[in-house]
């Protein structure tokens, strides 16, 4: 993708960018939380960033996590991308680096609760909605899996022993 570069989080700086994203995203413009979104799932999720290489401004930003019952089950979620920075693709790449992600975790499935708004998104890259939509932080949901036998996204570079997109 030409101009960001997408890549897991590799540190508290990092993270905590995708928090004020979140939060810019989650809280100021969409009124779904009062203070911020971070919840329980935070502590164990892995962060996929997509930077802007002309301004290295956070424009992207996804979560993927263990279920805590079942660590072959992972969850994706928390999908924000900067408002002047939406239209170009971006959560694509996102959400395909994440299935990219839990495929290298060993995880053999892969679910997410989307926007309604989004779920035609992810019917276009292979994710299919399961059951009947809900509420969700006052905003309706779908829940969607993606067949992570079949499903290939971007490839990965290893280094120390962390994915790096």
């Amino acid at each position: 993708m030409r101009g960001y570069e997408i890549r897991v989080a590799e540190s508290k700086k990092e993270i905590q960018e995708a928090y004020s994203l979140r939060r810019m995203v989650f809280v100021d413009e969409q009124g779904m939380f009062e203070k911020d979104d971070i919840d329980m799932n935070d502590d164990k999720a892995i962060y996929i960033n997509a930077w802007s290489k002309r301004n290295e401004l956070l424009v992207g930003t996804v979560r993927c996590y263990p279920d805590p019952l079942d660590h072959k089950l992972w969850w994706g979620g928390r999908l924000a991308v900067h408002h002047d920075y939406r239209i170009r693709g971006i959560g694509v790449y996102l959400i395909l680096a994440a299935i990219e992600v839990v495929k290298y975790q060993s995880a053999k499935r892969f679910l997410a609760n989307v926007m309604s708004k989004n779920v035609e998104l992810f019917k276009k890259i292979g994710w299919e909605p399961i059951g009947n939509s809900f509420d969700s932080f006052g905003k309706p949901h779908q829940l969607m899996e993606v067949n992570l036998d079949v499903q290939d996204a971007l490839p990965l570079q290893h280094t120390r022993g962390k994915s790096k997109l």
